[in-house]
């Protein structure tokens, strides 16, 4: 296994690495593991989210916080230097996307116990310590190569990571702030004395040599991969891609005019946040939007645009939304989702 220790390097190319090399990786290459921190604060949105309606554009914009995108799901994250991060790039797939988070996160969580964290395994791919969670996970595909990427959690700033957020109100933010404290831990909150931070990371190697029963040897980027490194950093960070997909749907529950109204529905299934943004004339689906932070594979299918477009032209009824969502299932694979869930979207923005 190949194994990348970049410690603190720009928040763009801390982000960046893990696509580049990926993208580049074949089947027949060696396992890569990389383990960095960024040098300054940044905002990540999952691929499958609205940034505009997870993220407060103008506050990043006004304290100099770059907004990156991602190519894996899941939902919007603050990184700073006091998180280390590691991506696990392989070759060839593991089994389902369950099995594969359910094999590779025994590393972290052996990790976490042998230093007296008792850390534990909660489907889909959250590592929990008892109620709390910490550190955050996901799964991708990119290009031919299966990425799995995650966190050491050191510190967490859960102030600016709620005052990040695009919310409805200050009373909704202080609710935010409470629940990040009351369901996210970190090292330091398990431990009166910490390990340092290079023994923890030599830790994690280890650990992901063992669950894959691989060698090590430590490396680093050649010249061609950092030009590509560079290529994806400036990709990932530009406006024009963080905010792509935005539809131009004006605030949800406001009438345009006689019988045209924007409605959005939202509901957290077992594998993450649903949000259904539509449009309706007249009765009739208008636009279509679905995201969230979920996860799917593969994670850039034609298939959730296939699904927003089948509705457009369609009477705004559940019935067409679940056999559009059957549909959509049927074709990609989104852990802890289901038709049903897609359908409840609909029917909260309906009342």
């Amino acid at each position: 296994m190949r194994y990348l220790n970049l410690g603190t390097v720009d928040a763009r190319v801390s982000q960046a690495v893990y696509h580049a090399l990926a993208q580049q990786m074949r089947p027949d290459h060696e396992s890569t593991l990389i383990t960095v921190s960024p040098d300054r604060p940044y905002v990540c949105v999952g691929y499958h989210q609205l940034a505009s309606r997870e993220i407060d554009r103008q506050f990043c914009e006004e304290r100099q916080i770059p907004i990156a995108r991602r190519y894996v799901g899941g939902g919007a994250v603050y990184l700073d230097r006091d998180q280390v991060f590691w991506h696990l790039l392989l070759p060839r797939p593991i089994g389902t996307v369950e099995q594969l988070y359910r094999h590779v996160l025994q590393a972290p969580i052996v990790t976490y116990r042998q230093m007296g964290i008792p850390a534990d395994f909660r489907p889909v791919n959250d590592i929990v310590v008892g109620p709390r969670k910490i550190g955050g996970t996901g799964a991708s595909t990119i290009g031919t190569t299966t990425v799995i990427v995650g966190s050491l959690m050191f510190d967490f700033d859960v102030e600016i990571m709620a005052r990040v957020l695009n919310v409805p109100s200050e009373k909704f933010r202080d609710k935010v702030i409470s629940s990040l404290r009351d369901y996210m831990t970190t090292i330091p909150r398990e431990l009166t004395s910490p390990p340092r931070r290079d023994q923890v990371v030599a830790a994690l190697v280890t650990n992901f040599a063992g669950i894959l029963d691989e060698s090590i040897h430590l490396d680093r980027l050649s010249h061609s991969e950092e030009m590509v490194v560079q290529e994806y950093a400036r990709r990932l960070f530009d406006p024009d891609f963080v905010f792509q997909g935005e539809s131009g749907l004006e605030s949800p529950g406001v009438k345009i005019r006689d019988s045209v109204y924007v409605r959005e529905g939202m509901f957290k299934a077992p594998g993450g946040l649903l949000r259904l943004l539509y449009r309706v004339n007249e009765g009739i689906f208008d636009d279509v939007h679905l995201s969230g932070d979920f996860f799917m594979q593969p994670w850039d299918s034609p298939a959730l645009a296939a699904f927003e477009n089948h509705l457009k032209g369609q009477d705004a009824r559940e019935d067409n939304v679940l056999q559009e969502s059957q549909r959509l299932l049927q074709q990609v694979s989104i852990p802890g989702v289901s038709a049903a869930n897609i359908v409840e979207c609909f029917r909260r923005a309906e009342l």
